[in-house]
């Protein structure tokens, strides 16, 4: 959801927001681990440093980029730059050792035949917390009022007084922020690493146009049904499949609903 809240405001294909992700679960790690402080504030930090992570992105590459007019395809190839590069700064700082991070216990639950850990239980807790409190934000605030008018007609925006530049900035802090909670939630179970972020990115791109670009609650029912897709055949089919049905997901979907799920209107 935060790549498609990025993208339906933006419209700019933000792949560098696998930087981000990356940036905000080594700082939550760094904190947590070397630091030694308790992991609620390594979560407090990786959200601020995701958060100035892809405000810095917006202001320092995107804007200027604007300015001159540049294509998408600039903008584009300007985003996957930046990823490149900055991955190449982890791997010098950190080397390539994949690193954990602790302080939250995994235990195993059985529910009947279902079998899950404590920490893909904090995943759904938190995941629908989180987009429960973004949808209510999106469409109950003045700020999210806003985001949705330039999502979905930026010029009559603009013309109504709202400042487009500003909603930019605001769309790329919160949905930095929330790419850098959940690239933590993501490195209880598995490992940080530099090129860490780049799956969940491309996950998020592959939800986003399942469900329908312009469409948040089309991005969570995109990610909801590639996870049960890949899960599910996963049941019969070797983990390193789990791509190749994410891509026969979102083809068989655009195939028979070219725009998506729940595509916004006039899209």
């Amino acid at each position: 959801m935060s790549w498609g809240l990025i993208f339906a405001t933006t419209k700019i294909f933000h792949f560098s927001h696998a930087l981000t992700l990356t940036l905000a679960v080594y700082a939550a790690v760094v904190s947590v681990s070397a630091w030694g402080l308790p992991l609620p504030l390594g979560f407090a930090l990786a959200a601020l440093v995701g958060c100035a992570a892809g405000v810095g992105t917006e202001r320092f590459l995107y804007r200027p980029l604007r300015r001159v007019q540049a294509t998408q395809l600039n903008i584009f190839l300007a985003s996957l730059g930046l990823l490149i590069a900055g991955q190449s700064a982890v791997l010098v700082a950190f080397g390539p050792q994949a690193r954990a991070l602790e302080g939250f216990p995994m235990r195993g639950i059985e529910l009947g035949p279902v079998a899950f850990t404590t920490v893909e239980a904090l995943w759904l807790v938190t995941a629908w917390v989180l987009i429960g409190g973004l949808l209510a934000w999106l469409w109950w605030s003045r700020d999210g009022l806003a985001i949705r008018a330039v999502a979905s007609n930026p010029e009559l925006a603009q013309c109504l007084g709202v400042e487009r530049e500003r909603v930019f900035l605001l769309v790329f802090a919160v949905g930095s922020t929330l790419v850098g909670l959940g690239g933590t939630l993501l490195a209880l179970r598995d490992t940080a690493s530099p090129t860490m972020g780049v799956h969940p990115v491309l996950a998020a791109f592959i939800a986003v146009f399942l469900g329908g670009i312009g469409s948040i609650p089309g991005a969570a029912l995109g990610g909801v049904l590639l996870g049960l897709a890949e899960n599910m055949g996963g049941l019969v089919l070797p983990g390193y499949w789990q791509g190749v049905i994410a891509f026969v997901v979102l083809f068989t979907v655009l195939v028979i609903r070219p725009a998506g799920l729940l595509a916004a209107r006039g899209r």
